[in-house]
């Protein structure tokens, strides 16, 4: 009789939470840069009407 199949349930729940941590953190990365980038044109707009 075979062996039965693994139960590697764990690990696929264990994977998702790593991928979706490390997809929530590029957002933020992104979501900062963004708002970096906003400020940064601010300060550029008013350096050029000076």
């Amino acid at each position: 009789m075979p062996d039965p199949t693994p139960d590697t349930v764990a690990y696929l729940i264990l994977a998702l939470a790593v991928v979706a941590i490390i997809a929530v953190g590029y957002v933020a990365s992104i979501a900062l840069r963004y708002r970096s980038l906003q400020k940064d044109l601010q300060v550029m707009e008013q350096l050029r009407d000076e």
